[in-house]
């Protein structure tokens, strides 16, 4: 019998890992297919859509999880694309805290099955923090664990070549292919060209989990902020913050800049939104978080307003 059901890759891994970077590569090559594209973010406000030019259809779910309590509003996603019709293959890019094998279970509902098929767990992996990752959360253990595919990412700020990495790596998973990128840059037909008559079988449903207690606060503004400032501001974040990125408007040369802050390694980019309606906005994540001590750390970037400032 024909196999007619959409194929579904699931793009995980632990916080900053390089997720969006792979999905952005993806959606800006030329694969011939029709991709639908969802998005979750473990947060108030999302960033990540922001980043992505989109697909054929793109939907971007914030404040939770996918992977949390019954999955109903993945489901219902699902469902909606599947009376809409119009795609190849579906792609979805897990929290940094999710457990995947949650997230493909949702597939196995009734109604799902028939239409949709789970081909791949694909892992990001931090190279140059798992250690760190490891010690943090079992999140990032159990994305490991459940990979059919990793992406041992970062590899250029390894002084080994990612030998250690992927020591730790295996650790957890000896049999999945494991593949060197920086900058996420692998061969994307791994995450598209699949075997029309595969379907990754599932283990046990597993049980709900609590993050490993990580949090996340959302800093929203709109004035302008001080580049020279944000500078300074990267080394002043909290070590109780693993996790920072967001999208800012700045009075440098660029006027945007895109944020990310992972572990204590902070990147400061040129970014140009594809909505003039923006706000400038940083998602932190991390445990125990001092929200009033990043209130007024994000509340120091904004320049003062015209009449304030010294001449």
């Amino acid at each position: 019998m024909m196999e007619t059901r959409v194929p579904a890759t699931i793009v995980t891994g632990f916080l900053g890992s390089g997720k969006t970077t792979l999905l952005n590569r993806l959606l800006r090559s030329n694969t011939g297919l029709r991709l639908a594209v969802i998005v979750n973010e473990f947060g108030a406000v999302g960033v990540d859509g922001s980043l992505l030019p989109g697909g054929e259809m793109f939907v971007e779910l914030d404040n939770g999880c996918l992977c949390c309590a019954l999955n109903q509003d993945l489901e219902q996603l699902l469902r909606q694309l599947m009376a809409r019709g119009g795609f190849d293959h579906l792609v979805i890019e897990t929290t940094g805290l999710a457990d995947p094998l949650s997230v493909a279970w949702t597939f196995e509902r009734q109604g799902l099955h028939q239409r949709y098929r789970v081909d791949a767990i694909v892992t990001v992996v931090d190279g140059a923090n798992i250690v760190r990752a490891l010690a943090e959360s079992e999140e990032c253990q159990i994305q490991i664990e459940q990979a059919d595919i990793i992406v041992l990412n970062k590899i250029d700020l390894l002084n080994d070549g990612g030998t250690s990495a992927e020591l730790e790596v295996r650790n957890h998973n000896q049999a999945a292919p494991l593949l060197h990128a920086i900058q996420a840059a692998i061969p994307l037909s791994l995450l598209l060209e699949t075997d029309p008559g595969h379907s990754r079988e599932l283990p046990p449903v597993p049980q709900a989990h609590s993050h490993s207690a990580f949090e996340s606060w959302v800093f929203q503004t709109d004035d302008v902020v001080s580049v020279r400032r944000l500078e300074d501001f990267a080394f002043e974040i909290p070590a109780s913050v693993y996790r920072v990125k967001g999208l800012l408007r700045s009075d440098g040369p660029t006027g945007w800049n895109v944020v990310h802050a992972v572990a204590g390694r902070f990147d400061i980019s040129p970014f140009q939104p594809a909505s003039a309606s923006e706000r400038s906005r940083l998602v932190f994540i991390g445990k125990s978080l001092d929200i009033e001590a990043l209130r007024r750390l994000c509340l120091s970037l904004e320049l003062p307003a015209p009449a304030e400032r010294q001449d």
